[in-house]
Parts: C-alpha cells; structure tokens; sequence
C-alpha cells in the first residue's frame, strides 16, 4: 500500500515537471519581454521629459497589457507608442503558444497517452519488458502481473495482438517497431531487469535480444525462437539467458494430456520428461504420510485436497497423513506417474 502511494506521489510530481518544463520557455519569453519593453519605455519616457513611476509600476503596466488589460494611459512618445500597440500582439502569441504546448499535451489523445506512457514509464525499476503482445505475449504479461511485476510492453500495431486486454491491466503498451533503439529507451530497457521477445519472427527476437544487451549488459534475456536448433547455437554464441519454443514447449504436454488424466504441467529435464499430475488416494495408500510416500517414490508431492473436497489445493507437508479420497499433486518422472497412480490410487 506505500509502495502505491509513493509511486502515485512520484508519477504525480513527475506530471508537474513535465508540465513546467512545456511552459518553461513562454514563461521565460514573457519575463524577457515585460523587461525588455519596461527598460524602452521608460527610456523613451525619460528623454522625453515624461514624469516615471516607480519601476515595479511600469513593469505592471507592461504585463498587464500583455494579457490585454490596460492599465495605462496611451504613452506621449513615438518609441512607447510602439511598444503600447506590439505588447497585446506579443503577448497573443505567447499565450496561444503555451496554450498549444500545454493543450496539445493534454487534449489531443495520442499526444496524452505518449506523455502518460513516458512518465509512467520513467518511473519503473527493476520492470520486464515484453516484446511483441500477441498470444505468447500476453499471457507472460499475465502471469508476471499476477506475481506483482511490473510490465511494460511493446507491440507493432495498435490494433495488433492484445494491446487493449494488456492496457486494461495498467500496462504502457508503446506501439512500434521493438527493433527502433528509440522504442527500447522509452520502454527502460537500461533499468529494466529483463526483456522478453516474443514476437513471431525470429530474426527481429535476434535483433531486439542484441540491443537490449547493448544497452543494459545486465538485462536478462528471454528469447522465442521457433527454430529450436538456432536458438541452442545463438544461446552458445551470444548472452541470451534462456530461449524457448512455444511447440517445443506445448508438445510434452500434449503428449502426456492425451495418454494421462489429470496432467497439470510436462517439462523436460535432460532428456527425461516431467510431468505435474492429480493423484487420488486409495484406501490401500491411506494411513501413510508424505514423507513415507516421497520415500518409497521418486518424486515429490506439491499440492493435496483433502478428502475430496472441492476447492483449491492446500500446502503440504511431509508429516502430513494421507487419507482416502485424498487428492494429491505430485511432480514425477512421466515413465513413474501411471504406476504411481496404480500404487496408491483409488
């Protein structure tokens, strides 16, 4: 909760600068200005012979008239009379200028949303940026906004992949090309802690992986690469932290889906593959705790539903003592997990 209320504190003096530094230069053309007009109309006053008021009073007199309100008599002197019809034209340009600075800023909805994505993003530490928000993509931005991360992501056309779903999460999505060095700098690339790319094409995964390592050597980087032997070789060649393939990735799963009931997850580990799967307990296994199970098995039991209710999984631990109709999750060996199932299933 203080954490949100610092970065609310911090995006909200970062707004403010941003505003004073769009008005900066009218407001320093419009200080420049009444000084300048101040010192000419008081010099040409006084050369001819005109009584002067204090300096502040004819410093007033200027800005007043500047933002059209006179409050000054029509000078008797040519100079001062120059100055008494250009000061209103000035000061309708200065305005209309600041105004269209500010405005377009705060009016015009691309203009707004590209100065609200850079200074939320400016704000970010320590962030992922995910490249490319299609199906791969946003589920990554779902899954690291679930673990409380924050995300910015980059998608090549506004009306491309998820852009809308990731924006309802309070993402800045930047649209454009993730290849553009520009685009990688406003996303904080060089304050990010890793950049996901995720796009369809691997060339432009390469290229955006290589640039982001240009600019933060520190940036973990996760690469899609449809090509699996191309990645395991660009893996050994450049500092790519991990690489991966959405079908290589799928096609365990699937296998052990359609061969198995109750498969959670399937994974790799060197050659074997892994899988996370439900578990029932039978009579025959109840009375015997986790500890004795993970003894007797090789494997390791990582969520149990107690005597078949319904709901979520709850933790486990290794004294715990099963009971029938239990419900266990275990992660095992695929070659193990149907016999395990037979072993102690109902």
């Amino acid at each position: 909760m203080a954490v949100g209320w610092a970065r609310g504190l911090r995006l909200r003096a970062a707004l403010v600068g941003y505003l004073a530094r769009r008005l900066a230069p009218p407001i320093a053309a419009v200080v420049a200005y009444i000084a300048l007009a101040t010192l000419v109309v008081r010099w040409d006053e006084a050369r001819g012979g005109v009584a002067l008021p204090s300096l502040s009073a004819s410093a007033y007199g200027v800005f007043t008239q500047l933002f059209f309100e006179c409050t000054e008599g029509y000078p008797p002197t040519t100079v001062a009379r120059v100055v008494f019809w250009l000061t209103p034209v000035v000061g309708g340009f200065l305005v209309a200028e600041g105004l269209f600075k500010v405005g377009a800023s705060l009016f015009d909805i691309a203009t707004r949303r590209e100065v609200w994505l850079s200074i939320v993003t400016s704000q970010l530490r320590g962030h992922v940026v995910v490249c490319g928000l299609g199906h791969v993509g946003y589920r990554v931005v779902e899954e690291l906004r679930s673990l409380g991360v924050d995300v910015v992501g980059i998608e090549q056309e506004e009306k491309g992949g998820f852009v809308d779903l990731v924006r309802a999460m309070d993402v800045p999505v930047f649209i454009g090309d993730a290849r553009r060095d520009d685009l990688l700098e406003k996303a904080g690339v060089a304050r990010a802690q890793a950049v996901v790319c995720a796009t369809a094409d691997d060339l432009a995964n390469l290229e955006v992986a290589l640039d982001s390592k240009r600019m933060n050597a520190h940036v973990r980087v996760v690469l899609r690469m449809f090509d699996q032997r191309l990645a395991g070789k660009i893996g050994g060649a450049i500092a790519v932290d991990a690489s991966f393939s959405t079908s290589a990735l799928a096609a365990p799963l699937i296998a052990m889906q359609a061969t198995h009931e109750g498969v959670h997850a399937a994974y790799r580990l060197g050659e074997a593959i892994r899988v996370t799967v439900d578990v029932p307990v039978g009579a025959k296994a109840a009375g015997i705790t986790i500890a004795a199970l993970e003894d007797r098995w090789p494997c390791r039991v990582v969520g149990r539903r107690a005597d078949g209710a319904g709901g979520a999984f709850g933790v486990v631990r290794a004294g715990d003592t099963l009971q029938a109709r239990d419900v266990l999750v275990v992660d095992a060996d695929a070659s193990d997990a149907a016999r395990l199932r037979r072993e102690i299933g109902a």
